[in-house]
């Protein structure tokens, strides 16, 4: 069963039951970020962190705002999942455009230094995916025709207070409050035909629904320190999201046997609720920003996580918690994110381009590299005016998987899933 599996995924970065769903946590749905420089830079932002999108990356970058700026962003997010079983191979794709994020900060008046405040909405992660698998089953306990088709929509997304002081004039240090809310719809269905009459039955249906809302806090910490007109180093800790879940799930099975059989046709459906909590380790972020000559700008972060010490803090909705939690200090591992991105400012003609890498290693222990996330990004900036900026970016990329919750159905069933997202944000200042 995968009860439970949205929970996990809600973690992001920042922040379901069976092996499959805890074989990947974490890593299922799609990080999205904050802001179309930050996302064409490789998301290595953390030492940059100039505008609004500070507020996700660095709090403590807010400071160098001097002026108001109302900041909004829209994305178009396109998931392509190629799964094989031998020599089956099947395709879904799935496509949504979305809000990204709204947001204001403002600059407080003051003596000396800087101190900016800042309040939005920002859609964090989305868990629009898709999977299809239909073939003829030749395995031994098998032999039937199978197709497996799973839907999952939704979102997480928080809302977020964020403010910044400059304590010395090239010191800055900042905060950002994170009230985080969102719902995850999953769909699951499987049907099986005995096309060759090998059993007693012509056909078997199995359908899996669950509806989740959840809600979270967590702060982050930001420093940021001014190395004259060298650039900027800085840093940050995330604090343990601690989600509450409340889930509703219903699953449906129906069967229709042979003329011969005494009962010809049979169909249950059942449900319930569950609620329970699921906590995220610390997370430690380090970047620096280099300004190696007027218009060029080379960013890199590094995001050190160590999954194995995430928890459930109640009762899981499958499973012992104690089973669950020994699982993750057994199973998972301690990672760092790679991410790395530059700046070009075009002379004369008010424009920038960007492009940037990031690589995600899984958590789990002795995973694949193919289980590895990597994403490669580029954009273009454009100042239309003295107030208002145009910022594009397109990030690109992906990772495999193991469907291992389809073992008991196809050996070695392997998902390969291909990301595409653009990102358009609108900033004013004024």
């Amino acid at each position: 069963m995968r009860y439970g599996k949205f929970l996990i995924i809600m973690i992001v970065g920042l922040f379901s039951t069976t092996v499959f769903a805890q074989s990947e946590a974490f890593f299922l749905g799609t990080s999205a970020g904050v802001g179309g420089r930050a996302l064409s830079m490789g998301s290595a932002y953390v030492g940059v962190s100039d505008d609004y999108s500070a507020t996700l990356w660095n709090p403590a970058g807010l400071t160098q705002l001097r002026r108001m700026e109302l900041f909004t962003s829209i994305t178009n997010f396109k998931l392509t999942n190629d799964a094989s079983f031998k020599s089956q191979v099947q395709t879904d794709k799935t496509s949504k455009t979305k809000l990204n994020s709204i947001g204001f900060a403002f600059p407080i008046p003051t003596y000396r230094g800087s101190m900016v405040f800042a309040v939005g909405y920002n859609k964090i992660r989305n868990f629009d995916e898709g999977f299809a698998l239909q073939g003829f089953n030749p395995l031994d306990t098998v032999r039937a025709e199978q197709g497996f088709t799973e839907v999952e929509e939704g979102d997480m997304a928080n809302w977020v207070f964020a403010g910044a002081v400059q304590v010395t004039p090239n010191l800055s240090v900042g905060a950002a409050f994170n009230l985080w809310r969102g719902e995850d719809s999953f769909d699951w269905a499987f049907n099986e035909n005995d096309v060759n009459n090998n059993y007693y039955y012509n056909s078997y249906d199995y359908l899996q629904q669950i509806r989740t809302n959840f809600s979270a806090t967590n702060f982050k910490l930001g420093a940021f320190y001014q190395l004259g007109f060298l650039g900027r180093i800085a840093g940050t800790i995330a604090t343990p999201v601690k989600i509450k879940a409340k889930e509703n799930w219903r699953e449906t099975v129906s069967q229709v046997e042979d003329a011969d059989s005494p009962n010809q046709n049979y169909q249950n459906s059942e449900g319930g609720k569950w609620d329970y909590g699921i906590r995220s380790p610390f997370t430690f972020t380090v970047g620096a920003a280099l300004t190696m000559l007027p218009n060029i700008v080379l960013s890199a972060d590094a995001e050190y996580t160590d999954w194995s010490q995430t928890r459930y803090t109640s009762e899981p909705p499958v499973g012992n918690e104690y089973r669950k939690n020994l699982d993750f200090k057994n199973n998972f591992r301690a990672t760092t994110t790679i991410r790395m991105g530059g700046e070009f400012t075009i002379p004369f003609i008010n424009t920038q381009v960007r492009a940037g890498i990031i690589h995600q290693p899984s958590p789990l222990v002795n995973a694949p590299k193919e289980a590895n996330r990597l994403f490669y990004t580029a954009g273009i900036g454009l100042l239309l005016d003295k107030q208002f900026k145009l910022d594009i970016a397109y990030v690109t990329g992906g990772y495999e998987r193991q469907g291992s919750y389809l073992n008991e159905y196809f050996n070695n069933v392997t998902e390969k899933i291909k990301v595409d997202q653009v990102y358009a944000t609108m900033s004013i200042r004024f």
